[in-house]
């Protein structure tokens, strides 16, 4: 009977402690997952600015377009030459269509030759090594007879190792349309390895120029001959030297030397 007593009073104990307990209205939860009475406290929320915030971390990861990426030019480099109102303009049109590649390019660049900035003009030379050795001996002939010396020395050093068909057309350039200084610079580079091509140049080319021209040419055509052994007569006319020409080539090499001696 005593030992009923005690059970029930031991009940009636625990019973009166737990309702204590919930009547409390500050309990904190002892779960091992720590505060879950709030689910919507400040503690759970995702902040703008904290740095353990999801949405910021990811925030500018996205892919975006490469600053400054290369686009494509579009039309007529020529065009588009002529259009440029800066000097910056241009040089990026040269650029560009270069980079592109493009048929109009031999053409651009020889518009280029025109620009008011010596700079750009230089440059285009330089582009026109881009371009095969024919296309660019286009833009070289319109060099080789610009007006401003720093063109014409890049022109000269692009066209310097040039085989002498090409070289030919460069100084018929010059000779037919070329100012004094240009010519000069012409007969520089071409003495520098002489060829019987270039020596041809120079005698059909001089039968055409202008009477002071030819005063010029002939002694550049004795100057030529000379070395190359032999008797040569000193002539009086490039057109002299035209008729004994025809008659003496085959007597000389590529390298103007005389092979019958």
């Amino acid at each position: 009977m005593l030992r009923k007593v005690l059970i029930l009073l031991l009940i009636l104990v625990v019973a009166g402690g737990l309702g204590w307990w919930v009547a409390q209205p500050d309990s904190v939860s002892t779960s091992p997952f720590g505060n879950t009475a709030n689910p919507n406290s400040a503690a759970t929320q995702p902040t703008s600015g904290g740095s353990g915030s999801l949405l910021n971390k990811s925030s500018g990861t996205g892919p975006k377009a490469a600053a400054g990426a290369w686009v494509p030019p579009e039309g007529d480099p020529v065009k588009r030459y002529q259009e440029a109102k800066t000097k910056q303009e241009r040089y990026d049109v040269i650029s560009n269509f270069m980079a592109l590649g493009h048929e109009r390019n031999p053409f651009m660049l020889v518009e280029a030759l025109k620009d008011p900035d010596v700079s750009n003009r230089v440059y285009a030379v330089e582009s026109a090594s881009a371009l095969t050795p024919e296309e660019s001996v286009h833009v070289l002939r319109q060099a080789a007879i610009n007006d401003q010396w720093d063109v014409r020395e890049m022109g000269w050093s692009l066209l310097a190792p040039y085989p002498p068909e090409l070289k030919a057309g460069v100084f018929a350039e010059v000779i037919a349309n070329g100012a004094d200084v240009s010519l000069e610079e012409a007969f520089g580079e071409m003495g520098r390895q002489p060829d019987i091509q270039l020596f041809d140049t120079m005698v059909t080319l001089s039968q055409k120029s202008k009477p002071e021209r030819q005063a010029r040419m002939l002694k550049e055509i004795q100057v030529w001959l000379e070395p190359g052994g032999g008797e040569v007569p000193q002539f009086k006319s490039v057109q002299e030297v035209l008729a004994w020409w025809q008659k003496n080539r085959p007597n000389y090499d590529e390298y103007m030397l005389r092979i019958d001696q």
